[in-house]
């Protein structure tokens, strides 16, 4: 059996925290894929859609990985080098909006897309995730939380 983690539960979130860049973060991107109940669009294209966005974001090193050891609280944790990614990425099982999806949306701006595929995707990736611009044509709501 492998050593039980030395570190303590609030290091290893600070750690894990720091491996996946959320310190450095300018954007996160909540797409709606791999669905238990799946309404805006089916399963197979939301999960391409989800593999597609994070093999993209890797190319790009726009993303973080986390601590090898992550999740496994029966392995020891060490330090990991800080990461270096801009955008962080969550796949989430439903947006509630059922409808023309596959639905996203991009936070600090609250900006929300609908009717995505992979050049759309690609689109939003480049603009919005990397160049900070979003893609009006795509946008069907903007809802700033900070306001």
């Amino acid at each position: 059996m492998l050593p039980i983690a030395t570190m303590n539960p609030a290091e290893r979130l600070d750690n894990i925290s720091d491996a996946l860049s959320i310190r450095r973060a300018q954007r996160h991107i909540f797409l709606c894929a791999d669905q238990t109940n799946p309404k805006c669009a089916p399963r197979e294209e939301t999960g391409e859609l989800w593999r597609h966005l994070k093999r993209r974001l890797k190319e790009l090193d726009a993303t973080s990985a986390p601590p090898t050891w992550q999740g496994k609280l029966d392995v020891a944790a060490s330090p990991v080098p800080s990461g270096k990614g801009s955008v962080l990425r969550s796949k989430v099982d439903c947006l509630r909006i059922c409808e023309q999806g596959c639905v996203a949306v991009v936070y600090p701006e609250g900006t929300w897309y609908a009717g995505l595929d992979i050049p759309k995707l690609d689109r939003i990736i480049d603009e919005h995730l990397i160049g900070g611009v979003p893609v009006d044509e795509y946008v069907f709501i903007v809802g700033d939380l900070s306001s």
